[in-house]
């Protein structure tokens, strides 16, 4: 049955919506005919959570709880939505799934744009010297001077 899993995470890529944040709503029994249909493979259902809590576990995928409040004030829980981790997108690109780069890319964009992080290393670098006061600068200046004194001959 360990020779399921692979087929059944690329099984999960494919149910993926193809958008910025994406991510599945599909259910047991649809991974289990996509399996049939283009892996020949048939699993029972319960190896099917057991996979998915296995992929859970290794931090390849994560589920999304979401709930509505009702205007009467009650909740209404709704079917978990299972999204990729960078981690998960990483082996889809190991295992050389088509689509699977460009949703790689797409998840690091989207993590850079959310957090503000900047593109490249000269970038971070040029923010890091404008957050530095005099103060700190001079104070490393003094510790760079000290640190690279040659040794009295």
């Amino acid at each position: 049955m360990a020779s399921a899993k692979p087929p059944l995470f690329i099984a999960l890529f494919s149910c993926m919506s193809k958008d910025v944040d994406s991510y599945t709503k599909a259910s047991v029994n649809k991974l289990r005919e996509l399996l049939i249909k283009h892996h020949d493979k048939s699993i029972e259902r319960r190896w099917t959570f057991e996979c998915l809590a296995d992929f859970e576990g290794e931090g390849l995928i994560y589920r999304q709880v979401r709930t509505k409040r009702r205007p009467d004030g009650t909740i209404r829980r709704y079917s978990s939505i299972i999204k990729f981790h960078v981690k998960g997108l990483r082996k889809l690109v190991k295992m050389r799934v088509e689509g699977s780069l460009l949703a790689l890319k797409n998840k690091i964009t989207h993590i850079k744009n959310k957090y503000g992080i900047p593109k490249t290393k000269a970038e971070y670098i040029k923010e890091l010297n404008e957050k530095m006061d005099r103060d700190e600068e001079r104070r490393l200046g003094d510790h760079a001077e000290m640190v690279f004194k040659p040794f009295p001959a």
